[in-house]
Protein backbone atom coordinates (compact mmCIF):
# COMPACT_ATOMS: atom_id res chain seq x y z
CA UNK A 1 0.00 0.00 0.00
CA UNK A 2 1.47 3.36 -1.48
CA UNK A 3 2.32 5.99 1.50
CA UNK A 4 1.15 3.60 4.16
CA UNK A 5 4.78 3.77 6.06
CA UNK A 6 4.19 7.99 5.89
CA UNK A 7 1.18 7.67 7.32
CA UNK A 8 2.27 5.20 10.13
CA UNK A 9 4.82 7.87 11.13
CA UNK A 10 3.39 10.91 10.71
CA UNK A 11 0.22 9.12 13.08
CA UNK A 12 2.85 8.17 15.54
CA UNK A 13 4.16 11.82 15.63
CA UNK A 14 0.73 13.66 15.74
CA UNK A 15 -0.08 11.95 18.77
CA UNK A 16 2.83 13.68 20.74
CA UNK A 17 1.93 17.06 19.14
CA UNK A 18 -1.80 16.92 19.71
CA UNK A 19 -0.89 15.97 23.61
CA UNK A 20 1.67 18.44 23.92
CA UNK A 21 0.13 20.96 22.34
CA UNK A 22 -3.51 20.23 24.42
CA UNK A 23 -0.87 20.63 27.74
CA UNK A 24 0.78 24.26 26.72
CA UNK A 25 -2.54 25.56 25.84
CA UNK A 26 -3.99 24.55 29.20
CA UNK A 27 -1.13 25.78 31.09
CA UNK A 28 -0.99 29.44 29.84
CA UNK A 29 -4.86 29.52 30.13
CA UNK A 30 -4.39 28.80 33.94
CA UNK A 31 -1.36 30.82 34.44
CA UNK A 32 -3.11 34.11 32.76
CA UNK A 33 -5.84 33.42 34.91
CA UNK A 34 -3.78 32.80 38.18
CA UNK A 35 -1.69 36.10 37.22
CA UNK A 36 -4.80 38.18 36.30
CA UNK A 37 -6.63 37.44 39.71
CA UNK A 38 -3.59 37.84 42.19
CA UNK A 39 -2.33 41.11 40.56
CA UNK A 40 -5.94 42.35 41.01
CA UNK A 41 -6.42 41.13 44.16
CA UNK A 42 -3.02 42.33 45.94
CA UNK A 43 -3.11 45.36 44.30
CA UNK A 44 -6.55 46.36 45.76
CA UNK A 45 -5.13 44.95 48.85
CA UNK A 46 -1.88 46.74 49.11
CA UNK A 47 -3.72 49.86 48.23
CA UNK A 48 -5.90 49.93 51.32
CA UNK A 49 -3.42 48.69 53.31
CA UNK A 50 -1.21 52.10 52.02
CA UNK A 51 -4.51 54.15 52.80
CA UNK A 52 -4.19 52.89 56.53
CA UNK A 53 -0.97 53.28 56.64
CA UNK A 54 -1.36 56.77 55.97
CA UNK A 55 -4.49 57.08 58.60
CA UNK A 56 -1.71 55.79 61.43
CA UNK A 57 0.83 58.13 60.58
CA UNK A 58 -1.32 61.32 60.16
CA UNK A 59 -3.36 60.08 63.57
CA UNK A 60 0.14 60.22 65.33
CA UNK A 61 1.00 63.95 63.94
CA UNK A 62 -2.27 65.38 64.98
CA UNK A 63 -2.08 63.57 68.80
CA UNK A 64 1.66 65.25 67.89
CA UNK A 65 0.35 68.03 67.41
CA UNK A 66 -1.93 68.66 70.15
CA UNK A 67 0.74 68.11 72.10
CA UNK A 68 2.59 71.06 71.07
CA UNK A 69 -0.41 73.11 71.23
CA UNK A 70 -0.46 72.34 74.69
CA UNK A 71 3.03 72.70 75.69
CA UNK A 72 3.06 76.30 74.09
CA UNK A 73 4.02 75.47 70.41
CA UNK A 74 0.11 76.73 69.64
CA UNK A 75 0.64 77.80 65.67
CA UNK A 76 2.79 75.13 64.71
CA UNK A 77 0.52 72.86 67.04
CA UNK A 78 -2.62 73.55 65.65
CA UNK A 79 -1.11 73.73 61.53
CA UNK A 80 0.45 70.60 62.45
CA UNK A 81 -3.63 69.24 63.58
CA UNK A 82 -5.05 70.29 60.49
CA UNK A 83 -2.55 68.95 58.23
CA UNK A 84 -3.18 65.51 59.50
CA UNK A 85 -6.69 65.79 59.40
CA UNK A 86 -6.69 66.88 55.88
CA UNK A 87 -4.27 63.42 55.39
CA UNK A 88 -6.54 61.82 57.35
CA UNK A 89 -9.59 62.52 55.38
CA UNK A 90 -7.90 62.11 52.00
CA UNK A 91 -6.70 58.62 53.16
CA UNK A 92 -10.37 58.00 54.43
CA UNK A 93 -11.61 58.52 50.70
CA UNK A 94 -8.91 56.26 49.11
CA UNK A 95 -10.26 53.31 51.11
CA UNK A 96 -13.35 54.08 50.52
CA UNK A 97 -13.10 54.05 46.62
CA UNK A 98 -10.99 50.77 47.01
CA UNK A 99 -13.75 48.25 48.97
CA UNK A 100 -12.83 44.82 48.10
CA UNK A 101 -12.89 42.75 51.03
CA UNK A 102 -16.72 41.92 52.63
CA UNK A 103 -16.67 43.71 55.86
CA UNK A 104 -14.26 46.23 54.15
CA UNK A 105 -17.12 49.27 54.18
CA UNK A 106 -17.85 48.25 57.67
CA UNK A 107 -14.55 48.58 58.98
CA UNK A 108 -14.16 52.13 57.19
CA UNK A 109 -17.41 53.21 59.16
CA UNK A 110 -15.78 52.72 62.73
CA UNK A 111 -12.68 54.27 61.38
CA UNK A 112 -15.05 57.62 60.40
CA UNK A 113 -17.04 57.44 63.15
CA UNK A 114 -13.85 56.79 65.93
CA UNK A 115 -11.79 59.64 64.36
CA UNK A 116 -14.76 62.21 64.40
CA UNK A 117 -15.23 61.65 67.82
CA UNK A 118 -11.04 62.06 68.23
CA UNK A 119 -11.30 64.92 65.98
CA UNK A 120 -13.77 66.98 67.66
CA UNK A 121 -12.08 66.15 71.23
CA UNK A 122 -8.85 67.85 69.84
CA UNK A 123 -10.47 70.72 68.49
CA UNK A 124 -12.83 71.71 71.44
CA UNK A 125 -9.52 71.63 73.46
CA UNK A 126 -7.83 73.72 71.16
CA UNK A 127 -10.68 75.90 70.02
CA UNK A 128 -11.55 76.60 73.78
CA UNK A 129 -8.52 78.02 74.07
CA UNK A 130 -7.87 76.10 77.19
CA UNK A 131 -4.77 76.36 79.97
CA UNK A 132 -2.36 73.58 79.57
CA UNK A 133 -3.94 71.93 83.26
CA UNK A 134 -7.36 71.87 81.38
CA UNK A 135 -6.37 70.40 78.11
CA UNK A 136 -3.91 68.02 79.82
CA UNK A 137 -6.97 66.60 81.85
CA UNK A 138 -9.17 67.00 78.77
CA UNK A 139 -6.92 64.57 76.86
CA UNK A 140 -6.13 62.07 79.78
CA UNK A 141 -9.48 61.70 80.23
CA UNK A 142 -11.07 61.53 77.09
CA UNK A 143 -9.21 62.69 73.99
CA UNK A 144 -6.46 60.16 74.34
CA UNK A 145 -8.90 57.09 74.81
CA UNK A 146 -10.08 58.14 71.82
CA UNK A 147 -7.34 58.11 69.78
CA UNK A 148 -6.58 54.67 70.97
CA UNK A 149 -10.00 53.66 69.87
CA UNK A 150 -9.34 55.57 66.12
CA UNK A 151 -5.84 53.42 66.19
CA UNK A 152 -7.23 50.18 66.71
CA UNK A 153 -10.28 50.62 63.99
CA UNK A 154 -7.34 51.65 61.83
CA UNK A 155 -5.25 49.14 62.60
CA UNK A 156 -8.25 46.63 62.26
CA UNK A 157 -8.54 47.63 58.54
CA UNK A 158 -5.20 46.53 57.87
CA UNK A 159 -5.45 43.62 59.01
CA UNK A 160 -8.58 42.75 57.22
CA UNK A 161 -6.68 43.35 53.64
CA UNK A 162 -3.48 41.31 55.54
CA UNK A 163 -5.46 38.50 55.99
CA UNK A 164 -6.90 38.77 52.45
CA UNK A 165 -2.97 38.78 50.96
CA UNK A 166 -1.93 35.88 52.88
CA UNK A 167 -5.41 33.61 51.93
CA UNK A 168 -4.47 35.09 48.43
CA UNK A 169 -0.89 33.44 48.88
CA UNK A 170 -2.70 30.11 49.52
CA UNK A 171 -4.69 30.59 46.38
CA UNK A 172 -1.76 31.21 44.59
CA UNK A 173 0.43 28.13 45.95
CA UNK A 174 -3.19 25.90 45.17
CA UNK A 175 -3.03 27.30 41.69
CA UNK A 176 0.62 26.64 40.73
CA UNK A 177 -0.22 23.51 41.99
CA UNK A 178 -2.91 22.90 39.81
CA UNK A 179 -0.66 24.60 37.00
CA UNK A 180 1.95 22.12 37.15
CA UNK A 181 -1.22 19.55 36.06
CA UNK A 182 -0.41 20.02 32.43
CA UNK A 183 3.31 19.69 33.30
CA UNK A 184 3.00 16.23 34.45
CA UNK A 185 1.11 15.41 31.51
CA UNK A 186 3.39 16.16 28.96
CA UNK A 187 6.22 15.08 30.81
CA UNK A 188 3.71 11.42 30.76
CA UNK A 189 2.68 11.85 27.52
CA UNK A 190 6.64 12.27 26.19
CA UNK A 191 7.45 9.29 28.17
CA UNK A 192 4.23 7.55 26.53
CA UNK A 193 5.11 8.60 23.73
CA UNK A 194 8.67 7.58 23.33
CA UNK A 195 7.76 3.87 24.31
CA UNK A 196 4.39 4.04 21.40
CA UNK A 197 7.57 5.16 19.32
CA UNK A 198 10.27 2.81 20.27
CA UNK A 199 7.57 0.02 19.85
CA UNK A 200 6.31 1.43 16.29
CA UNK A 201 9.66 2.22 14.65
CA UNK A 202 10.89 -1.76 15.96
CA UNK A 203 7.46 -3.46 14.57
CA UNK A 204 7.43 -1.14 11.36
CA UNK A 205 11.32 -0.65 10.67
CA UNK A 206 13.61 -2.56 12.38
CA UNK A 207 11.90 -6.03 12.56
CA UNK A 208 11.76 -5.32 8.45
CA UNK A 209 14.66 -4.44 8.08
CA UNK A 210 16.49 -7.22 9.92
CA UNK A 211 14.07 -9.58 7.99
CA UNK A 212 15.82 -7.58 4.52
CA UNK A 213 19.37 -8.64 6.07
CA UNK A 214 18.64 -11.89 6.83
CA UNK A 215 16.66 -12.58 3.73
CA UNK A 216 20.19 -11.49 1.50
CA UNK A 217 22.59 -13.37 3.98
CA UNK A 218 20.94 -16.68 3.33
CA UNK A 219 19.99 -16.00 -0.37
CA UNK A 220 21.56 -17.64 -3.35
CA UNK A 221 20.59 -18.06 -6.74
CA UNK A 222 19.32 -21.61 -7.24
CA UNK A 223 16.34 -19.98 -4.77
CA UNK A 224 14.52 -17.88 -7.31
CA UNK A 225 13.37 -14.93 -4.52
CA UNK A 226 14.13 -13.57 -1.99
CA UNK A 227 12.46 -14.31 1.21
CA UNK A 228 12.24 -11.62 3.45
CA UNK A 229 9.15 -12.36 4.80
CA UNK A 230 7.59 -9.29 5.40
CA UNK A 231 3.63 -9.53 6.02
CA UNK A 232 2.90 -5.90 6.13
CA UNK A 233 1.26 -3.95 3.62
CA UNK A 234 3.84 -1.15 3.19
CA UNK A 235 6.63 0.27 1.33
CA UNK A 236 8.90 -2.57 2.75
CA UNK A 237 6.33 -5.02 0.82
CA UNK A 238 6.62 -3.28 -2.14
CA UNK A 239 10.74 -2.99 -1.92
CA UNK A 240 10.37 -7.09 -0.95
CA UNK A 241 8.26 -7.33 -4.42
CA UNK A 242 10.29 -5.33 -6.46
CA UNK A 243 13.74 -6.81 -5.23
CA UNK A 244 12.59 -10.60 -6.26
CA UNK A 245 11.27 -8.93 -9.68
CA UNK A 246 14.81 -7.53 -10.46
CA UNK A 247 15.85 -11.11 -9.51
CA UNK A 248 13.72 -12.37 -11.25
CA UNK A 249 14.60 -10.62 -14.47
CA UNK A 250 18.52 -11.24 -14.01
CA UNK A 251 17.79 -14.72 -13.55
CA UNK A 252 16.48 -14.64 -17.34
CA UNK A 253 18.81 -12.53 -18.40
CA UNK A 254 21.63 -15.02 -17.17
CA UNK A 255 19.33 -17.77 -18.83
CA UNK A 256 19.05 -16.41 -22.23
CA UNK A 257 22.61 -15.59 -22.06
CA UNK A 258 23.37 -19.26 -21.25
CA UNK A 259 21.56 -20.35 -24.09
Amino acid sequence: MNGALKIKILLSLSLLILMLLAAGIMSMLEFRKMGDSVDGVLKNNYQSIESAKRMTDALEREDSGLLLWMIGDRDSGIGTIHRSDSIITKAITDAQANITETNEQQSISVIIDAYDKYHASVLNIVEKESSVVEGKQKYDTETQALFFDTKEAINNLMVLNQDQMNRQSGIVKEKSRRAMMPAIVSIAAAIIFAILLNFFITIYFIHPIRKFINGVKEYYPEQGRLNAHVVSKDEFKILEDEINILISRLLKKRDASNE
